[in-house]
């Protein structure tokens, strides 16, 4: 068992890594496929400087809102992506990522001045929101 403390923001940085792999250009539209594939890699990596910081709840917002992000780019890509099955396999685990960092953060929160632990709180509705609308979009996009 390794002795590195995993965090859900590693489990980000995999759903915009299946996002990358499920953008693979093909001839109808490579550019707007470089383009999600482009942002998919910057979220990657900025999920991956979060994780080394799974102790600090502001750590844990940015990380769940750029899951949120995650979770929306890919939800609203489906169309086009290469790889269908791959693209919302990346919605669902950036948006359970999401809500799980968001679970973690809230449990913070008590150690938190009043003010800042109300932004914090905030700030987690927000991600929360957003995961949960880019998981409604893929479930049923007739309703979205």
């Amino acid at each position: 068992m390794s002795a590195t403390k995993r965090t859900p923001a590693e489990a980000g940085a995999l759903a915009a890594g299946l996002l990358v792999d499920a953008c693979r250009p093909y001839p109808d539209n490579p550019l707007h496929l470089d383009v999600v594939r482009e942002m998919a890699l910057d979220l990657e990596r900025r999920l991956e400087l979060l994780a080394d910081s799974a102790e600090d709840p502001d750590s844990l917002i940015e990380a769940a809102l750029a899951c949120a992000d995650l979770a929306t780019l890919a939800a609203c890509n489906l169309p086009v992506v290469s790889d269908r099955p791959l693209a919302t396999a990346s919605v669902h685990l950036a948006a359970g990522a999401s809500r799980a960092l968001i679970s973690l953060a809230e449990s913070k929160t008590l150690a938190l001045e009043e003010s800042h632990a109300e932004n914090t709180l905030r700030d987690a509705r927000s991600a929360g929101w957003r995961a949960d609308l880019a998981i409604r979009q893929i479930e049923d996009p007739k309703e979205n």
